[in-house]
């Protein structure tokens, strides 16, 4: 296929009939190139994929609990960003904080703000105010802006309360009242609602010594508790004495204990958990799976995967990394029918 989008995943497969199997992520396009292309195919989420979405879930958990007091008591106008916006922004934040580790280290070793910055290709000042900074300098908030939906905000509370909740219906009538904006600014409006209404993220109590970035924390609540070190049990035994982080963590051990031996029938009762519990990342993840429940049914009773894809995949990706990127698509060719 030429590209990714559903639109030509969907024709694809109308030029391809009899397909009666569909393993995917759980990438939209995906979903809806495979409902609109071959609507009667059985969709499978594959199994990875769902657990790395509910690691990231329970790692959002995390951050949102260990933000400084502040942060978390201050209210800001700004509208929700979509999933894809943050994993932008929080890639964007990784890149530089890896910049600013290097830097330092040379700057240590002896290095000058002209050496450190040919050495690493960059300008003399962003090496200068990484030198000067004590600690890793993060990006400011951007200032509160005018938006096109403020003068609409007061009609969408009003419709909100006599529950019309449906980003599309909310849009249309919005537009039938003059409004020019997009269909995504109803929805971060929408969603920001569904935020309001689930109780706050209570901050985690854990020492200093035993803290943890929210990422490798997160492998701690799905890994089996039988193979954590001494250290991990301590670390999760601190973070579980708040309400909160101990039903996280019942509900992801749960969660891969239903994916690994394929028991398909506590998946509503652990959707219904989930969406009870009142706790935001856990109640959007189980939202999202509500939607695609035949496609996760499969994959919890069916044998399919990505798997051999996947491993293909990520075979051809060391390939092109042994090259640095510098070759074009015959040497690369070349170098997987060699690997082959």
């Amino acid at each position: 296929m030429e590209d990714r989008s559903a639109e030509t995943f969907a024709e694809w497969l109308k030029q391809h009939p009899g397909v009666e199997i569909i393993s995917r992520d759980r990438s939209k396009d995906d979903q809806r190139g495979a409902t609109d292309g071959a609507p009667t195919t059985q969709q499978v989420i594959d199994r990875w994929h769902v657990l790395k979405n509910m690691r990231e879930a329970v790692e959002r958990f995390l951050r949102h609990s260990q933000e400084p007091e502040a942060a978390r008591g201050a209210t800001t106008p700004r509208q929700k960003r979509t999933s894809g916006e943050r994993a932008r922004s929080q890639g964007s934040r990784d890149y530089r904080l890896a910049l600013y580790q290097q830097v330092q280290e040379l700057y240590q070793q002896g290095g000058t703000i002209l050496g450190i910055a040919r050495q690493l290709h960059l300008g003399h000042r962003r090496v200068r105010t990484f030198v000067r900074s004590s600690s890793f300098p993060e990006w400011g908030k951007p200032a509160r802006t005018k938006s096109a939906i403020d003068p609409y905000r007061p009609y969408l509370q009003e419709r909100w309360q006599q529950g019309c909740h449906a980003t599309g219906q909310l849009w249309q009538e919005l537009q039938a009242r003059g409004f020019s904006g997009s269909r995504m600014m109803v929805y971060r409006w929408v969603q920001r609602q569904n935020d309001t209404q689930t109780d706050p993220v209570a901050p985690l109590q854990i020492p200093p010594t035993l803290r943890l970035a929210p990422r490798p924390l997160s492998w701690l609540f799905l890994r089996n508790p039988e193979h954590l070190e001494k250290q991990d049990k301590q670390i999760l035994s601190h973070i579980c004495q708040a309400q909160q982080a101990d039903v996280v963590y019942g509900l992801a051990q749960q969660f891969m204990t239903m994916v690994k031996e394929r028991n398909a029938k506590v998946l509503e009762a652990w959707l219904r958990d989930c969406q009870k519990s009142g706790i935001g990342d856990l109640v959007t993840f189980a939202q999202g799976l509500e939607k695609e429940r035949s496609a996760l049914y499969a994959a919890l009773t069916l044998p399919y995967s990505n798997g051999p894809v996947e491993g293909k995949i990520n075979k051809l990706k060391s390939i092109k990394r042994s090259m640095y990127g510098r070759s074009g698509f015959p040497l690369l060719r070349q170098k997987v029918l060699k690997a082959a």
